[in-house]
């Protein structure tokens, strides 16, 4: 999965606002963080996803709810790795 392919599906689901959009969306995250094996490399490729949120969040004000529902996902992904590092 490319690098952008995951915000601009993000942005579409929450642009789209089906039932189950959500869910769709930690999918989109989960497959894309999958791609990295090392558990470093899954954090930063974690990371740069909340930052490039924040600036969907900027361009799209309209999807800020849609976004923190998928930051918490991450955060939660987060949360995992550190207890796995450990």
């Amino acid at each position: 999965m490319s690098y952008r392919k995951p915000i601009e599906d993000i942005g579409r689901l929450g642009a789209e606002a089906q039932v189950g959009a959500s869910v769709l969306a930690e999918q989109v995250v989960d497959t894309y963080a999958a791609g990295f094996q090392n558990l470093d490399d899954r954090g930063v490729a974690l990371d740069a996803l909340l930052r490039d949120l924040a600036r969907l969040r900027r361009r799209e004000p309209t999807l800020d709810g849609f976004i923190t529902g998928v930051e918490t996902h991450i955060d939660g992904l987060h949360r995992e790795l550190t207890r796995r590092a450990a």
